[in-house]
């Protein structure tokens, strides 16, 4: 048993090396580019005075003050429609409390019933599958978010039913 982890610990270790010899390079070849812009940079900036550099640190600053004063004057007085509404969570009016009432189900379908749902199932599949009724499908879906859930909940339910 001892080989067999001496084997692995050295597969981990020559793992772990190549990975750490791979991000060496990578951080010498950053570290090249950073060069290369540095000096590039320095090359274009070397005629600048003082005073030049002072100009445009006081531009830079006069700048993003102005913009940053835009964006907050902006945000407190803008428009109304612009933001983001937000609706509150209302309780639907034909909602039943289950304290009161408990939920009577159908324990029993009917193949007739099973059989149409089954064919609106090959339906919406073949809805799906083809280029012209996606279109259809797909709103089918966004309307009604949870409907192939609940066929697919109800084709459960019946075979269930069948194996009792």
């Amino acid at each position: 048993m001892k080989f067999t982890f001496k084997r692995n610990s050295k597969k981990s270790h020559a793992v772990q090396t190549i990975r750490s010899s791979l991000w060496q390079r990578f951080d010498e070849a950053n570290l090249r580019l950073q060069h290369k812009c540095a000096n590039w940079l320095e090359r274009k900036t070397s005629h600048f005075s003082q005073l030049t550099w002072i100009t445009i640190l006081f531009c830079f600053t006069i700048l993003t003050g102005a913009c940053s004063i835009y964006l907050i004057v902006k945000s407190i007085t803008g428009d109304a429609t612009r933001h983001i509404s937000i609706t509150p969570i209302i309780k639907p009016t034909n909602a039943v409390p289950f304290e009161y009432e408990t939920v009577k189900l159908n324990p029993v379908i009917s193949t007739t019933e099973f059989e149409n749902i089954i064919l609106f199932r090959r339906h919406m599949d073949s809805l799906e599958r083809s280029p012209t009724g996606k279109k259809t499908y797909d709103s089918i879906v966004r309307f009604r978010p949870g409907l192939l859930d609940s066929l697919k909940l109800v084709e459960y339910y019946y075979e269930s039913q069948l194996k009792k």
